[in-house]
């Protein structure tokens, strides 16, 4: 019989609620200063285990009006994050993000309340691995924010204070969240950044990313990383990162994926993760998947995703919406 390695080592997050590592975020429309970007996807998944329906959404809504290189002007960010499984219930949670946002112009934007964090959102591109949100799920404590894993897993509400800025084609954040909610009281600072590079000849345009989040709670601190680099050919999009996580999990991940378009609706992705636990334990975990893009951003896709060491095949069947 196979051992659940992914379920096992992500017992906590499918028993308790968790969060997702967020597909490439793309502006629906922004219209009069308002403006909304990200998705909702309900997907049906079989992973030999279990079988049943699973939904997914995670958004923001943001309102800048008067928006200037050379003035300031006064908005508001409001982020939701939710998942939802039918089949047993044992996922049912939603994380608010709300935050005044003070815009300086070319001197960057300041959010204060609820905004998400760095590590999170803006800086480090994220996908679906294999197109399988429910996958993408148990996978999201080793690739992800330590926050936004927290904030579902308990229903936390995390507050705090961010502050972006752009530096030609580098973008620099960073971000102070707390948590203190049924009794976690915890400190997160993380600092992220990204850089472009053009196209020149043979090289293709690049993004370089990197990220730490530093946790401090009751006497202990400590860091995870994450490092990587995309590349953008004309049809193919290939991506390698690194992530290391002390928390909630003693981790490292080692990640290959790749985008392939073949005209505006028909695309293709591929995933390999590496997942190290420690303790001479660890999983490969590859995953393939094919979308095709209806009318209004709407989208179908189907997955297929297996691994060794116990991890058990895979299904998925989506439709969703990118806003």
């Amino acid at each position: 019989m196979k051992r659940p390695f992914l379920i096992a080592i992500g017992a906590a997050l499918i028993s308790t609620n968790s969060a997702l590592a967020k597909p490439e975020q793309r502006p629906l429309f922004s219209l009069g200063g308002v403006g909304i970007s990200g998705y909702a996807d309900l997907s049906y998944y079989d992973d030999e285990t279990d079988s049943g329906t699973f939904g997914r959404a995670d958004f923001d809504l943001t309102y800048q009006p008067n928006h200037s290189p050379s003035s300031f002007s006064l908005g508001f960010s409001l982020g939701f994050d939710g998942a939802k499984e039918w089949h047993n219930g044992s996922i049912n949670t939603g994380v608010f993000y709300p935050a005044v946002v003070f815009d300086f112009g070319d001197s960057g934007k300041l959010s204060v309340g609820g905004p998400r964090s760095v590590m999170n959102r803006g800086y480090i591109p994220t996908h679906i691995f294999a197109l399988n949100s429910r996958l993408d799920l148990q996978l999201s404590p080793y690739t992800g924010s330590i926050v936004s894993y927290l904030a579902l897993a308990g229903n936390f509400h995390p507050y705090g204070i961010r502050y972006d800025a752009s530096l030609g084609n580098t973008n620099v954040g960073i971000s102070f969240n707390q948590i203190s909610d049924s009794g976690l009281d915890a400190d997160f600072y993380a600092l992220a950044f990204s850089h472009e590079f053009a196209a020149n000849g043979r090289i293709p345009e690049m993004n370089l990313f990197g990220a730490v989040e530093r946790i401090d709670s009751a006497g202990m601190n400590t860091r995870n990383y994450t490092l990587g680099v995309e590349a953008s050919f004309d049809s193919l999009d290939i991506g390698l990162r690194f992530d290391n996580r002390n928390l909630p999990a003693d981790t490292r991940a080692t990640e290959l994926y790749g985008r392939m378009q073949f005209n505006h609706a028909l695309s293709a992705s591929a995933s390999v993760i590496n997942l190290d636990v420690g303790a001479g334990s660890n999983a490969r975990i590859y995953g393939v998947a094919v979308e095709y893009l209806l009318v209004n951003n709407t989208y179908i896709n189907a997955s297929y995703s297996d691994g060794n060491n116990g991890v058990p095949r895979n299904l998925g069947m989506s439709i969703g919406w990118r806003f």
